[in-house]
């Protein structure tokens, strides 16, 4: 179960050295150095190699061998998990299938892929919590998440065992992020303003749904949608955003409101999920006048509503290209680790009732 690093010991013999010191060159926490100097195997093999690398460094001479794991999967294979959103929507269920198609058609060497979904939907600390679950079964991770302390600190205790996460369609602030796969959310917003500005029969007010504030992928394309109208001084007002946590039922509700209370309606933009909800309110009340209408992801029910002429544009991920790019990201940082952020960003497909 245990091997002998030779030279690694269970304490320094430089004592003017610190711990802190180690843990600083080694860019991990103490509490990882503090476990690797003294023999508690709860760290991998290739954090105890980064402990001693560093110690060696600062000139320890070393009496004592630390034990490491040996137990741990081969180095050759790397195990990626993809934790996605509801397993309801159409949308994760495409991206589920495109990621398992990807790593069947163009299979990486050495690369197991797999799928969990989080049904609660982007609550922190269930996310945080799985983040760190998983931690201890697979070597890299891809998560749909929002900005949040406990998501924030899962990362930073994956990074300290050596295992990248990679934000997938939204980014994350958090330092220790190892990337980011997904579109130019602002340039989606900005797609977004321009179709509507050109659809709207009428300047006017525009709706403006949005799954979460604390969602930055959603934040950015709603900024990118307001910046559009501010810099071309055209006569829309874009009101303020109602919070429908990309739930359909919740979007129904909140656009029957807006329909029904909101003078001069002349646009609705659907800044994440729920676009269905959407569809069906406009679709119950039958504006008398135009009301444009510009949502996220082609699925069935919104290709349905392009061709009836409800949904004027939609803006979708490439979603062979992101799981692709995604996979492939994955694998190069758990190979290759970076001390800097990679970024990955792959193209929209515009749709309208003429191409689908």
């Amino acid at each position: 179960m245990f091997d002998d690093l030779p030279g690694n010991p269970p304490s320094l013999v430089k004592r003017r050295v610190t711990v802190r010191q180690i843990a600083d060159k080694a860019r991990l926490s103490v509490a990882t150095v503090d476990r690797v100097i003294n023999g508690r195997t709860t760290v991998r093999r290739g954090t105890a190699l980064r402990v001693q690398s560093a110690a060696q460094a600062l000139g320890y001479q070393f009496t004592v061998p630390v034990r490491v794991r040996t137990d741990e999967a081969s180095a050759e294979i790397v195990k990626c998990v993809f934790l996605l959103q509801r397993r309801a929507s159409s949308f994760y269920q495409q991206l589920a299938e495109e990621l398992e198609q990807s790593a069947q058609r163009d299979p990486l060497p050495g690369v197991q892929v797999t799928i969990e979904h989080m049904d609660d939907y982007l609550e922190p600390p269930k996310v945080a919590e799985t983040l760190r679950s998983v931690g201890e079964q697979v070597d890299a991770v891809a998560v749909v998440a929002t900005e949040s302390n406990p998501v924030s600190d899962a990362i930073e205790f994956l990074a300290e065992q050596q295992i990248p996460v990679v934000a997938l369609l939204s980014d994350l602030s958090s330092p220790k992020l190892a990337g980011y796969a997904g579109i130019n959310n602002r340039m989606a917003g900005r797609s977004a303003a321009w179709a509507i500005a050109r659809c709207a029969d009428r300047p006017g007010n525009l709706g403006v749904l949005i799954g979460s504030h604390n969602y930055i992928g959603q934040e950015e394309r709603e900024i990118g949608f307001r910046s559009y109208f501010r810099e071309k001084g055209l006569e829309f007002k874009v009101l303020e955003p109602s919070v429908c946590m990309d739930d359909p039922e919740i979007a129904y509700q909140q656009t029957l409101e807006l329909l029904r209370t909101t003078d001069e309606l002349t646009g609705i933009y659907n800044v994440g999920g729920g676009a269905s909800g959407v569809l069906r309110a406009i679709e119950e009340i039958k504006p008398s006048r135009k009301v444009s209408y510009v949502c996220h992801e082609l699925t069935p029910v919104t290709r349905a509503g392009l061709s009836a002429g409800t949904i004027d544009l939609v803006l979708a991920h490439d979603l062979p290209e992101l799981a692709r790019s995604a996979l492939k990201m994955l694998a190069d940082l758990k190979k290759a680790p970076s001390a800097r952020k990679q970024s990955v960003v792959v193209p929209f497909n515009i749709y309208t009732s003429e191409n689908i």
